[in-house]
């Protein structure tokens, strides 16, 4: 190998370094945003219910976010009407703090953890949850799966609930060993 050779393929190596260097720094910039995101929502729902538990009344509660929604809007744009407010009021109360950035680290999204909300068996919700993270599901995919009732119908549901959460956690265990998985 002659040294025009040797520099070119240097030059190669030290591209394909700063490549992956981008790269990754572009992974952890979405992660973090996507974290922050769906921190920030789950945080305004937790405060809404908060706010309106304190009053306990219903009716009270659908003004609050009915007038908090048109000021928002006003405010940030169109992306804080009532049912942007109402999906963080649900994720606050169908998921924990400690949950979201749990789910955030497997990559799911905001849009992903606003569908799981409306999953009411638990043991479903992290059936899908658990399937998103490990197979890298789009929310398209997930919305499938649903609709398809992939979980009433996979023969892991006709086993017995205890048997069920011990697949979950052999699989998230197995997926934390193997993040590329």
């Amino acid at each position: 190998m002659n040294n025009k050779q040797k520099i070119n393929l240097n030059n190669e190596q030290l591209y394909c370094e700063i490549c992956n260097i981008i790269d990754n720094a572009k992974k952890h910039i979405a992660t973090y945003i996507n974290t922050e995101i769906c921190l920030t929502n789950w945080h305004i729902g937790s405060r809404i219910n908060i706010f309106i538990l304190k009053h306990q009344r219903a009716e009270y509660g659908k003004q609050i976010i009915k007038n908090t929604a048109i000021k928002l809007t006003y405010k940030y744009g169109p992306g804080w009407g009532e049912k942007k407010l109402r999906h963080c009021l649900r994720v606050a109360e169908t998921f924990s703090k400690e949950e979201i950035i749990t789910l955030t680290q497997n990559q799911l999204t905001w849009t992903h953890i606003k569908t799981l909300t409306y999953i009411q068996n638990k043991l479903e919700r992290r059936f899908y949850t658990q399937l998103c993270s490990t197979e890298h599901w789009d929310t398209r995919t997930l919305d499938e799966m649903i609709d398809k009732q992939l979980f009433q119908r996979t023969a892991i549901s006709h086993k017995p609930e205890e048997i069920i959460k011990e697949e979950l956690n052999t699989a998230q265990n197995n997926n934390q060993l193997h993040p590329d998985m």
